[in-house]
């Protein structure tokens, strides 16, 4: 089967433009290496042409220890995926659709628990996938997709 509805709190936006959904996906290759750090961090939010008050900038960067500076290029994996993920935060989206992006940081779980709160405090909802379901732990609900079911775990 190949069809169906795509349903944000109630609202099907199946027809909607790509760039209308609310939605934004992140993975391990999700960035754009030739840019700075903060240019990287608040491009989302200028594409829907939104601001981010330093303020907030500076604070998602320091709940999620993004302490460098530079071209995204240079930095190493994690820090990529810490940066994309801040990315897609800061652009406020309903949803973020997380595939494996946490794979690569180190002390995965206090990032994890940061990222939780602050997308919580934005009420942004995260849809993750991993190959590892104790990455579940912690979360509000975890499925398990096998032969094409799902079944929710807790």
């Amino acid at each position: 089967m190949d069809g169906g509805h795509v349903r944000i709190n109630g609202l099907d936006v199946t027809g909607f433009p790509v760039e209308a959904r609310g939605v934004v996906m992140v993975t391990p290759s999700s960035l754009l290496p030739h840019m700075r750090v903060d240019s990287h961090l608040i491009w989302g939010s200028r594409l829907k042409n939104l601001s981010v008050p330093r303020e907030r900038l500076s604070s998602v960067k320091k709940a999620l220890g993004i302490d460098f500076d530079g071209r995204v290029a240079e930095l190493s994996l994690g820090m990529r995926e810490k940066v994309s993920l801040a990315t897609a935060l800061l652009s406020n989206p309903k949803v973020i659709l997380v595939d494996e992006a946490f794979s690569n940081i180190h002390q995965r779980w206090d990032f994890m628990s940061a990222y939780r709160k602050l997308v919580s405090e934005a009420g942004i909802d995260v849809i993750f996938s991993t190959q590892d379901s104790s990455e579940g732990a912690g979360f509000d609900h975890l499925y398990l997709m096998s032969d094409g079911a799902t079944e929710r775990i807790s």
